[in-house]
Protein backbone atom coordinates (compact mmCIF):
# COMPACT_ATOMS: atom_id res chain seq x y z
CA UNK A 1 0.00 0.00 0.00
CA UNK A 2 2.92 2.33 0.92
CA UNK A 3 4.47 1.74 -2.46
CA UNK A 4 1.26 1.95 -4.54
CA UNK A 5 0.86 5.84 -2.35
CA UNK A 6 4.87 6.34 -3.13
CA UNK A 7 4.17 5.77 -6.65
CA UNK A 8 0.99 8.25 -6.83
CA UNK A 9 2.59 10.70 -5.45
CA UNK A 10 5.44 10.35 -7.74
CA UNK A 11 3.09 10.71 -10.74
CA UNK A 12 1.72 13.61 -9.40
CA UNK A 13 4.53 15.54 -9.18
CA UNK A 14 5.53 14.35 -12.26
CA UNK A 15 2.12 15.45 -13.63
CA UNK A 16 2.79 19.00 -12.11
CA UNK A 17 5.84 19.27 -13.82
CA UNK A 18 4.79 18.88 -17.09
CA UNK A 19 1.32 20.76 -16.45
CA UNK A 20 3.82 23.78 -15.62
CA UNK A 21 6.00 23.31 -18.65
CA UNK A 22 2.66 23.27 -20.69
CA UNK A 23 1.66 27.07 -18.92
CA UNK A 24 4.94 28.29 -19.57
CA UNK A 25 5.65 27.35 -22.93
CA UNK A 26 2.68 29.34 -24.00
CA UNK A 27 4.72 32.27 -23.14
CA UNK A 28 8.06 31.15 -24.74
CA UNK A 29 8.96 29.97 -28.42
CA UNK A 30 9.26 26.29 -28.89
CA UNK A 31 10.77 23.94 -30.75
CA UNK A 32 9.37 22.33 -33.53
CA UNK A 33 8.15 18.67 -33.91
CA UNK A 34 9.15 17.99 -36.95
CA UNK A 35 10.64 19.46 -40.26
CA UNK A 36 11.76 18.74 -44.17
CA UNK A 37 14.05 15.14 -43.61
CA UNK A 38 16.87 14.06 -45.33
CA UNK A 39 16.19 10.29 -44.55
CA UNK A 40 13.20 8.05 -45.65
CA UNK A 41 10.17 8.52 -43.41
CA UNK A 42 10.19 5.44 -40.80
CA UNK A 43 7.14 2.54 -40.15
CA UNK A 44 5.78 1.10 -37.53
CA UNK A 45 4.64 -1.96 -36.54
CA UNK A 46 1.28 -1.48 -34.38
CA UNK A 47 -1.60 -3.37 -33.99
CA UNK A 48 -2.79 -5.33 -30.25
CA UNK A 49 0.14 -7.26 -28.61
CA UNK A 50 -0.15 -10.92 -29.13
CA UNK A 51 -0.82 -10.44 -32.96
CA UNK A 52 2.61 -11.56 -34.60
CA UNK A 53 4.04 -8.36 -34.10
CA UNK A 54 7.03 -9.68 -33.00
CA UNK A 55 7.50 -12.30 -36.16
CA UNK A 56 6.38 -9.72 -38.58
CA UNK A 57 9.45 -7.83 -37.18
CA UNK A 58 12.21 -11.01 -36.94
CA UNK A 59 10.84 -11.37 -40.76
CA UNK A 60 11.78 -7.85 -41.91
CA UNK A 61 15.22 -7.10 -40.00
CA UNK A 62 16.19 -10.63 -41.61
CA UNK A 63 18.44 -9.38 -44.19
CA UNK A 64 19.95 -5.76 -45.15
CA UNK A 65 17.66 -3.64 -45.74
CA UNK A 66 15.67 -2.55 -42.64
CA UNK A 67 16.69 -2.08 -38.63
CA UNK A 68 13.55 -2.13 -36.02
CA UNK A 69 14.73 -2.09 -32.22
CA UNK A 70 13.30 -3.83 -29.26
CA UNK A 71 10.34 -2.30 -27.85
CA UNK A 72 10.52 0.99 -26.20
CA UNK A 73 7.34 2.71 -24.22
CA UNK A 74 9.03 5.93 -24.58
CA UNK A 75 7.33 7.27 -27.64
CA UNK A 76 4.12 9.23 -25.63
CA UNK A 77 5.87 10.74 -22.64
CA UNK A 78 8.70 11.66 -24.81
CA UNK A 79 6.31 13.80 -27.61
CA UNK A 80 4.18 14.83 -24.48
CA UNK A 81 7.34 16.43 -22.73
CA UNK A 82 8.87 17.60 -25.59
CA UNK A 83 5.88 19.87 -25.99
CA UNK A 84 5.60 20.61 -22.69
CA UNK A 85 9.25 21.41 -22.48
CA UNK A 86 9.86 23.35 -25.86
CA UNK A 87 10.58 26.48 -24.61
CA UNK A 88 13.86 25.37 -23.15
CA UNK A 89 17.75 25.44 -24.46
CA UNK A 90 18.14 22.98 -26.90
CA UNK A 91 21.17 20.90 -24.85
CA UNK A 92 19.04 20.92 -22.43
CA UNK A 93 15.63 20.24 -24.11
CA UNK A 94 17.59 16.87 -26.43
CA UNK A 95 19.30 15.84 -23.29
CA UNK A 96 15.80 15.15 -21.77
CA UNK A 97 14.12 13.40 -24.65
CA UNK A 98 17.65 10.65 -25.04
CA UNK A 99 17.71 10.64 -21.15
CA UNK A 100 14.03 9.12 -21.55
CA UNK A 101 15.49 6.24 -23.44
CA UNK A 102 17.97 5.32 -20.97
CA UNK A 103 15.74 5.83 -17.92
CA UNK A 104 13.35 3.16 -19.54
CA UNK A 105 13.48 0.48 -17.54
CA UNK A 106 13.89 -2.31 -20.57
CA UNK A 107 16.50 -0.65 -22.28
CA UNK A 108 19.43 -2.79 -21.51
CA UNK A 109 17.61 -5.10 -24.29
CA UNK A 110 18.96 -2.43 -26.82
CA UNK A 111 22.19 -3.63 -25.90
CA UNK A 112 23.98 -0.22 -27.45
CA UNK A 113 25.12 3.19 -25.40
CA UNK A 114 23.44 6.30 -26.29
CA UNK A 115 26.54 8.72 -25.48
CA UNK A 116 27.26 9.32 -29.32
CA UNK A 117 23.20 10.04 -30.24
CA UNK A 118 23.17 12.32 -27.13
CA UNK A 119 26.75 14.60 -28.68
CA UNK A 120 25.39 14.58 -32.38
CA UNK A 121 21.85 15.50 -31.34
CA UNK A 122 23.39 18.59 -29.25
CA UNK A 123 25.59 19.58 -32.34
CA UNK A 124 22.13 19.50 -34.78
CA UNK A 125 21.68 23.18 -36.83
CA UNK A 126 18.80 25.04 -35.62
CA UNK A 127 16.30 23.91 -38.90
CA UNK A 128 17.16 20.16 -37.69
CA UNK A 129 16.44 20.77 -33.83
CA UNK A 130 13.25 19.37 -33.96
CA UNK A 131 12.23 16.15 -31.88
CA UNK A 132 11.78 14.01 -34.96
CA UNK A 133 15.40 14.20 -35.90
CA UNK A 134 16.18 13.38 -31.86
CA UNK A 135 14.24 10.35 -32.51
CA UNK A 136 16.30 9.79 -35.91
CA UNK A 137 19.33 10.16 -34.09
CA UNK A 138 19.02 7.69 -31.58
CA UNK A 139 17.09 5.07 -34.04
CA UNK A 140 20.20 5.43 -36.47
CA UNK A 141 22.67 4.85 -33.34
CA UNK A 142 20.97 1.83 -32.58
CA UNK A 143 21.36 0.61 -36.34
CA UNK A 144 25.04 1.98 -36.05
CA UNK A 145 25.82 -0.21 -32.68
CA UNK A 146 25.08 -2.92 -34.55
CA UNK A 147 26.71 -3.17 -37.69
CA UNK A 148 23.72 -1.96 -39.51
CA UNK A 149 24.72 1.47 -40.61
CA UNK A 150 22.28 3.50 -43.06
CA UNK A 151 19.35 0.85 -42.99
CA UNK A 152 15.96 2.11 -42.77
CA UNK A 153 14.67 2.14 -39.63
CA UNK A 154 11.03 1.35 -38.03
CA UNK A 155 9.53 0.64 -34.42
CA UNK A 156 7.62 -2.44 -33.04
CA UNK A 157 5.73 -1.42 -29.65
CA UNK A 158 2.05 -2.69 -29.76
CA UNK A 159 1.51 0.64 -27.36
CA UNK A 160 2.36 3.15 -29.70
CA UNK A 161 -0.93 2.01 -31.78
CA UNK A 162 -3.32 4.40 -29.66
CA UNK A 163 -0.78 7.01 -30.01
CA UNK A 164 -0.73 6.90 -34.14
CA UNK A 165 -2.24 10.25 -34.31
CA UNK A 166 0.64 12.14 -32.04
CA UNK A 167 3.23 9.86 -34.01
CA UNK A 168 2.22 11.45 -37.18
CA UNK A 169 2.85 15.04 -36.12
CA UNK A 170 6.44 13.88 -35.11
CA UNK A 171 6.61 11.72 -38.58
CA UNK A 172 4.03 13.08 -41.15
CA UNK A 173 4.92 10.51 -43.65
CA UNK A 174 5.39 7.75 -41.62
CA UNK A 175 3.85 4.01 -42.38
CA UNK A 176 1.82 1.83 -40.66
CA UNK A 177 1.67 -1.69 -40.53
CA UNK A 178 -1.46 -2.63 -38.51
CA UNK A 179 -1.57 -6.16 -37.20
CA UNK A 180 -4.85 -7.87 -36.32
CA UNK A 181 -5.35 -11.28 -34.90
CA UNK A 182 -8.65 -12.91 -33.59
CA UNK A 183 -9.44 -11.38 -30.76
CA UNK A 184 -10.27 -14.55 -28.89
CA UNK A 185 -6.55 -15.91 -29.44
CA UNK A 186 -5.21 -11.88 -28.27
CA UNK A 187 -6.72 -12.53 -25.13
CA UNK A 188 -5.80 -15.78 -24.48
CA UNK A 189 -2.17 -15.75 -25.41
CA UNK A 190 -1.92 -12.23 -23.11
CA UNK A 191 -3.54 -14.30 -20.18
CA UNK A 192 -0.90 -17.53 -20.95
CA UNK A 193 2.05 -15.59 -20.92
CA UNK A 194 0.98 -14.13 -17.88
CA UNK A 195 0.63 -10.27 -18.98
CA UNK A 196 -2.63 -10.12 -17.95
CA UNK A 197 -4.60 -12.06 -15.68
CA UNK A 198 -7.65 -11.75 -17.02
CA UNK A 199 -9.73 -11.70 -20.54
CA UNK A 200 -11.52 -8.01 -20.09
CA UNK A 201 -8.43 -5.70 -20.01
CA UNK A 202 -6.78 -7.06 -23.04
CA UNK A 203 -10.23 -7.09 -24.93
CA UNK A 204 -10.12 -3.66 -24.39
CA UNK A 205 -6.62 -2.74 -25.72
CA UNK A 206 -7.85 -5.00 -28.75
CA UNK A 207 -10.62 -2.79 -29.17
CA UNK A 208 -9.06 0.65 -28.84
CA UNK A 209 -6.32 -0.83 -31.47
CA UNK A 210 -8.54 -1.81 -33.79
CA UNK A 211 -11.02 2.05 -33.34
CA UNK A 212 -6.91 3.63 -34.27
CA UNK A 213 -6.76 0.84 -37.45
CA UNK A 214 -9.57 2.39 -38.42
CA UNK A 215 -9.24 6.24 -38.17
CA UNK A 216 -5.94 5.99 -39.77
CA UNK A 217 -7.23 3.73 -42.60
CA UNK A 218 -9.85 6.87 -42.98
CA UNK A 219 -7.04 9.29 -42.58
CA UNK A 220 -4.52 8.26 -44.46
CA UNK A 221 -3.52 7.79 -48.12
CA UNK A 222 -2.89 3.97 -48.93
CA UNK A 223 0.87 4.09 -48.97
CA UNK A 224 1.16 5.22 -45.47
CA UNK A 225 -1.18 2.12 -43.93
CA UNK A 226 -1.77 -1.24 -44.42
CA UNK A 227 -3.94 -3.99 -42.92
CA UNK A 228 -1.87 -7.32 -41.94
CA UNK A 229 -4.05 -10.11 -40.34
CA UNK A 230 -1.83 -12.66 -38.28
CA UNK A 231 -3.66 -15.75 -39.90
CA UNK A 232 -3.32 -14.70 -43.27
CA UNK A 233 0.91 -13.93 -42.64
CA UNK A 234 0.89 -17.16 -41.09
CA UNK A 235 -1.15 -18.86 -43.71
CA UNK A 236 0.44 -17.77 -46.68
CA UNK A 237 3.47 -16.17 -45.34
CA UNK A 238 5.63 -15.36 -48.80
CA UNK A 239 2.55 -13.68 -50.28
CA UNK A 240 1.84 -11.56 -47.23
CA UNK A 241 5.20 -10.58 -46.72
CA UNK A 242 6.12 -9.69 -50.80
CA UNK A 243 2.80 -7.53 -50.36
CA UNK A 244 4.63 -6.27 -47.03
CA UNK A 245 7.55 -5.38 -48.75
CA UNK A 246 5.69 -3.40 -51.74
CA UNK A 247 4.23 -1.36 -49.17
CA UNK A 248 7.81 -0.69 -47.77
CA UNK A 249 9.26 -0.26 -51.20
CA UNK A 250 12.08 -3.08 -50.55
CA UNK A 251 13.07 -5.95 -52.01
CA UNK A 252 11.92 -9.35 -51.23
CA UNK A 253 13.85 -11.97 -50.51
CA UNK A 254 13.07 -15.76 -49.56
CA UNK A 255 15.60 -15.51 -47.00
CA UNK A 256 13.09 -13.41 -44.97
CA UNK A 257 11.37 -16.27 -43.87
CA UNK A 258 14.07 -17.97 -42.52
CA UNK A 259 14.33 -15.46 -39.68
CA UNK A 260 13.81 -17.94 -37.15
CA UNK A 261 17.89 -19.01 -37.73
CA UNK A 262 18.66 -15.40 -37.06
CA UNK A 263 17.07 -14.06 -33.91
CA UNK A 264 20.42 -13.32 -31.64
CA UNK A 265 20.57 -9.59 -32.81
CA UNK A 266 16.92 -9.11 -31.96
CA UNK A 267 17.68 -8.04 -28.31
CA UNK A 268 14.63 -8.10 -26.18
CA UNK A 269 13.57 -11.37 -27.60
CA UNK A 270 16.50 -13.28 -25.73
CA UNK A 271 14.91 -11.47 -22.61
CA UNK A 272 11.41 -12.50 -22.80
CA UNK A 273 9.99 -15.99 -22.68
CA UNK A 274 7.05 -15.27 -24.21
CA UNK A 275 8.84 -14.86 -27.76
CA UNK A 276 10.24 -17.76 -27.51
CA UNK A 277 8.29 -19.24 -31.04
CA UNK A 278 10.27 -16.70 -33.04
CA UNK A 279 13.23 -19.17 -32.95
CA UNK A 280 10.98 -21.62 -34.94
CA UNK A 281 9.66 -21.45 -38.31
CA UNK A 282 5.98 -19.79 -39.35
CA UNK A 283 3.30 -22.54 -38.09
CA UNK A 284 -0.78 -22.03 -37.71
CA UNK A 285 -0.88 -23.88 -34.81
CA UNK A 286 -1.81 -20.79 -33.02
CA UNK A 287 -4.64 -20.21 -34.69
CA UNK A 288 -7.91 -21.23 -33.13
CA UNK A 289 -6.37 -21.76 -29.68
CA UNK A 290 -8.99 -19.60 -28.02
CA UNK A 291 -11.39 -23.16 -28.45
CA UNK A 292 -11.31 -25.11 -25.38
CA UNK A 293 -9.86 -22.19 -23.11
CA UNK A 294 -12.43 -19.48 -23.34
CA UNK A 295 -16.51 -20.35 -21.49
CA UNK A 296 -19.70 -19.22 -23.23
CA UNK A 297 -19.55 -16.60 -20.55
CA UNK A 298 -16.05 -15.29 -21.75
CA UNK A 299 -16.47 -15.09 -25.59
CA UNK A 300 -19.79 -13.07 -25.03
CA UNK A 301 -17.80 -10.83 -22.82
CA UNK A 302 -15.00 -10.41 -25.30
CA UNK A 303 -17.76 -10.06 -27.47
CA UNK A 304 -19.19 -7.31 -26.31
CA UNK A 305 -16.47 -5.31 -25.94
CA UNK A 306 -14.26 -6.06 -29.09
CA UNK A 307 -17.53 -5.93 -31.06
CA UNK A 308 -15.83 -8.31 -32.97
CA UNK A 309 -17.68 -10.44 -36.05
CA UNK A 310 -16.54 -13.75 -37.02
Amino acid sequence: MKNIRKSKVSLFWVWLADSIGVFLSFFFRRKRLTATHDFPPPFFIIGCGRSGNTLLRSILVANDQLVIPPESYIWPRAIRRFKAYGFLPWDVLSSMVVSEFEAYRAFNTWEINLFEAHQSVRKLPRSKQTLSHIFHHIYSRFSLEKGFKGRRWGDKTPINTIYADKILKVFPKAQFIFLERDPRDVVCSYVKAGLYEEYESPARFWKACKDMSVKLQKKLPEDQVLLVTYEDLVRKPEYEVQQICTFLRIKYSPELLNYWQKTEHLGDVNYRAHHENIKSPITTDSIGKWKGQLSQEDLNKISEITKYKT
